[in-house]
C-alpha cells in the first residue's frame, strides 16, 4: 500500500468524524456527526493533514488545495469500493 493511502486510512481511522462522514464502520463510538461541514470540507481538512503536513517536502503552501482534496476524495472512493467488493458475497 502507498504510504499517503496508508497514512490518509490513518486519518481516517483516528477521527470518528470523518469515518462517519466517509462511510467507515465508526466502532463503538456512539454519537457522531458530520460536525456540520459538508464532505467537501472534510475533504479539504484531510488534504491540509495529509499533504501539507508530508515531511517530503514535495507539497508546500502554494499546491492547489482544490485539487489535493480531489485527490484525496478518489482515493476514499477507491478504498470504500474496493472494500465493499472484497465484503460482497456472491
Amino acid at each position: 500500500m502507498h504510504y499517503l493511502t496508508d497514512n490518509l486510512l490513518g486519518l481516517i481511522e483516528d477521527n470518528a468524524t470523518w469515518k462517519v462522514a466517509f462511510g467507515f464502520n465508526k466502532g463503538d463510538i456512539k454519537l457522531v456527526n458530520s460536525g456540520g461541514k459538508k464532505i467537501v470540507e472534510h475533504h479539504k481538512s484531510l488534504a491540509e493533514k495529509l499533504f501539507l503536513a508530508d515531511s517530503s517536502g514535495r507539497w508546500g503552501v502554494k499546491s492547489d488545495i482544490k485539487k489535493l482534496a480531489n485527490a484525496v476524495k478518489k482515493r476514499i472512493v477507491k478504498c470504500v469500493c474496493d472494500r465493499q467488493h472484497l465484503t460482497t458475497k456472491y
